[in-house]
């Protein structure tokens, strides 16, 4: 080997050694990183639980007892308050929406009975023209008579939600003033009733009031009793009648329907109509 390959060589084995040595150290460093990383984990988890430990010491404390139950306490009010609050405002909704529908009826008195009525009432004989409104309510009666009971139903259901609460329904009973035939009564009452009554807490008092046999159209009798073909229930003793019929002219039929149902032993008798005649 020349003298350049023994320098060469030489080189090498420095660099290599050299090499070597910062490995060690690099290492080294590593190792003081790691131990320096494992001491501060330590100390973090060791402060750690000696919070958890006075955490807990704190925790047993009567103050923060009495703190917690205060806290609590404060809470629950606070909650309390929210459903108060909630439920005043569900009243006040309730409240409005029964006011709106109360004031869609005209509330009058017939032979010493509270009575209500939807629409004024223009006969076609007496009053061939009328305003739009007036034929539309005119004609509301007519398709009532012709057998849309919805619409009796929908009558009924507006002035029960308006004037009384569930609660208060509990003794009512909704009846009818019968239609001149038995035909015309079912097709006009029977459905309606059980509707309502299946709609609302209160008796289907449809089979209080029969007929026991037919007779002319009351506007076409000369008769003043209304009531004489029909035969009246016991069951509607103590019962709060609502009385329903689709028109009232001067009250003759509902007031002595009423006054028949009042001897049964009814203990209040509310006259709802959907109409009342104009003029009378």
């Amino acid at each position: 080997m020349d003298a350049f390959g023994v320098i060469f060589l030489i080189a090498m084995i420095g660099f290599i050694g050299y090499k070597v040595v910062k490995f060690h150290e690099e290492c080294e460093r590593d190792r003081e990183r790691q131990r320096e990383h494992e001491e501060k984990m330590r100390k973090i988890r060791e402060a750690q639980l000696e919070w958890m430990r006075r955490e807990e010491e704190r925790k047993k404390s009567p103050a923060y007892q009495a703190q917690l139950l205060r806290e609590q306490e404060q809470a629950r009010r606070r909650r309390e308050e929210a459903q108060r609050r909630e439920a005043e405002q569900k009243r006040q909704e309730e409240l409005k929406r029964r006011q709106e529908l109360k004031a869609k009826f005209h509330y009058i008195t017939l032979g010493g009975n509270n009575a209500a009525y939807r629409y004024d009432y223009y006969p076609k004989n007496r009053y061939p023209y009328v305003d739009s409104e007036a034929e539309s309510n005119r004609r509301t009666v007519w398709n009532f008579k012709d057998g849309a009971r919805s619409i009796g139903v929908n009558i009924l259901s507006d002035f029960l939600e308006g004037n009384y609460s569930r609660e208060q329904m509990g003794n009512l009973a909704i009846c009818v003033i019968p239609a001149s035939t038995s035909y015309k009564n079912e097709t006009r009452y029977k459905d309606m009733c059980e509707q309502v009554a299946a709609k609302y807490p209160i008796k289907n008092g449809f089979g209080f009031i029969e007929i026991i046999y037919d007779r002319s159209d009351s506007r076409e009798s000369k008769s003043s009793n209304t009531i004489a073909n029909l035969s009246f229930s016991n069951a509607v003793y103590g019962k709060d009648v609502i009385l329903f019929d689709d028109v009232t002219t001067r009250g003759t039929s509902f007031i002595q329907v009423a006054n028949e149902l009042k001897k049964k032993g009814a203990r209040s008798v509310y006259g709802v109509f959907i109409g009342r005649t104009v003029g009378f």
